[in-house]
């Protein structure tokens, strides 16, 4: 009987390996495909070098109880910035936590903005990662202005009609995450990729919210570990716009496989909630 026990343990723990069980359950509910499948924390691959003076609000989140540097972050407001919650779901203490901007060195140079607190939203889901966004509040003695660092507008509450982040249209992320050899960038990149059609990402994933967006261009560029948090840029109407939060991908980054799925601002119950807590 022990055998069997074990033997049956065995087959199901090489299925899940092999990705098999698509149809696990919780709560009584089908576990979206995404779930599984999924790469928190994107990096990009496939990009090329990027200058701080060209995207001035980008951050460096740092959590000192965790080694340095976790995530990408932006300015959004002299003493606020906009980041990830999956970058601050670990309960750590607001005064482990820096930002550093700048630079576009991720460990060295720029300006050292010490954090006063942060604030996840409240519908945010560290399994599902639906409203991945967080704010974090820099102390007052350390505002967010100065050489080379500068507030990026972000998108107004926006329906299909105005839509900033519907298909076809192209969008800049930038970050300091691993590139497509696996090795932490020590400058800023930046690439350029086209929205995903929410459908097609939808049916690719099995399950998509309309909180959501994706990019994928299917040509070994993508965001995929170290970027997470990171603004996704749109110019429109020659003004440049934070439209979106990178947040997670394919387990392969850049394979084509699946598109990248990011957070999308616009939506009313994440652009709402960054007004009401923030004021921007």
């Amino acid at each position: 009987m022990k055998k069997l026990v074990l033997l049956a343990v065995l087959i199901t723990s090489l299925e899940l390996i092999n990705g098999a069980l698509r149809g696990p359950t919780r709560l009584g509910q089908r576990i979206p495909k995404y779930v599984i499948n999924i790469n928190r924390n994107e990096r990009i691959v496939g990009g090329e070098p990027a200058n701080i003076e060209q995207f001035p609000y980008m951050l460096v989140l740092i959590d000192l109880s965790r080694g340095g540097f976790i995530c990408g972050a932006s300015v959004i407001h002299r003493q606020w910035s906009l980041t990830a919650a999956q970058c601050l779901d670990k309960n750590t203490p607001a005064g482990s936590i820096n930002l550093r901007g700048g630079s576009r060195y991720r460990t060295f140079g720029g300006f050292l903005f010490f954090v006063d607190f942060y604030v996840l939203h409240p519908q945010y889901d560290s399994y599902l990662l639906e409203f991945d966004v967080a704010l974090i509040r820099v102390a007052d003695d350390s505002p967010m202005n100065g050489l080379n660092v500068a507030i990026v507008p972000i998108s107004p509450i926006c329906n299909t009609s105005c839509c900033h982040t519907c298909e076809y249209r192209l969008v800049t992320i930038t970050g300091w995450g691993y590139n497509e050899n696996g090795v932490l960038s020590s400058g800023l990149n930046q690439i350029t990729l086209p929205i995903y059609n929410h459908s097609a990402c939808d049916a690719a994933w099995q399950g998509i919210p309309d909180v959501f967006f994706c990019n994928w261009a299917g040509d070994g560029k993508d965001s995929c570990n170290g970027d997470g948090g990171s603004p996704i840029l749109r110019d429109i109407a020659g003004q440049r716009y934070q439209v979106g939060i990178v947040g997670f991908g394919s387990t392969v980054c850049g394979d084509g496989s699946y598109p990248s799925v990011n957070t999308r601002i616009e939506f009313s119950g994440v652009r709402n909630w960054i007004t009401e807590v923030s004021g921007v």
